[in-house]
């Protein structure tokens, strides 16, 4: 199978790779407004690329969680072995980061390390937030453009407790940063909407803005919302001004 200086944007295997690094954003200096961007929340949880693909004995699908070292952290976080069954179009590969949230939508950054240390469970569930798609259907669709790849990304998940969809917003980029930094969350990542994704590169085509730490509130009262006490992360995107 070929690793990631084989690989080819516009290849015909029907397989996937190995491995793969994820492509990586420059600092912006300040959020910004831009109708040929996507801006998205992020929680500050561990970048993950979702592989998942049929097993060999085809009764079912199996997949890997590979983050920035290559490591598989599916063996600690048992529960996203559902995630197969919330995917089509496999085999496919998501980019996205993986979360344990507190009580109303936040990280938990002590509950993910323990995850990952020992796999116990803390008494919050992980969720994997799903932003992009590399692969469909086996096939690379890394020289799309995000614009795309996002359409595609949201017609083959079908979001669960354990698999969210991350949605976002063109142009106000600015208004989503003030409410991040209002409901505690980490920064947002602005993605220009042409961009196509570059394995293990490191491009101004995507922009990260952190929350600054005198931004960020400390402690956040949850909104009154019709979402299931199990889904904190679903509630708190529900107070964020995103659109699919």
């Amino acid at each position: 199978m070929p690793d990631q200086l084989d690989l080819s944007l516009t290849g015909d295997e029907a397989r996937l790779p190995r491995s793969l690094k994820p492509m990586l954003p420059r600092s912006a200096d300040a959020a910004f407004d831009s109708d040929e961007y996507l801006f998205e929340p992020r929680w500050g949880g561990l970048r993950t690329l979702a592989f998942i693909e049929p097993d060999r004995s085809g009764r079912g699908a199996r997949i890997r969680l590979l983050d920035e070292m290559g490591r598989d952290v599916a063996p600690h976080l048992p529960e996203l072995a559902t995630l197969p069954d919330l995917v089509g179009d496999l085999p496919a590969i998501l980019d996205g980061e993986i979360v344990v949230p507190d009580r109303i939508g936040r990280m938990d950054d002590d509950a993910l390390v323990g995850r990952l240390a020992d796999g116990q469970a803390t008494g919050s569930a992980p969720v994997f937030l799903a932003f992009d798609l590399l692969w469909a259907a086996g096939r690379p669709i890394i020289a799309q453009p995000l614009l795309r790849r996002r359409e595609l990304l949201a017609r083959i998940v079908r979001s669960s407790a354990e698999l969210v969809l991350l949605p976002g917003v063109v142009r106000d980029g600015t208004d989503l940063y003030s409410a991040v930094a209002q409901q505690g969350l980490r920064g947002v990542m602005a993605r220009h909407l042409r961009s196509p994704y570059l394995p293990g590169r490191r491009s101004g085509l995507w922009r990260w803005i952190a929350v600054q730490p005198g931004e960020m509130r400390l402690h956040v009262v949850p909104d009154s919302v019709a979402t299931p006490a199990s889904r904190p992360v679903l509630a708190l995107i529900q107070r964020l001004p995103l659109e699919d």
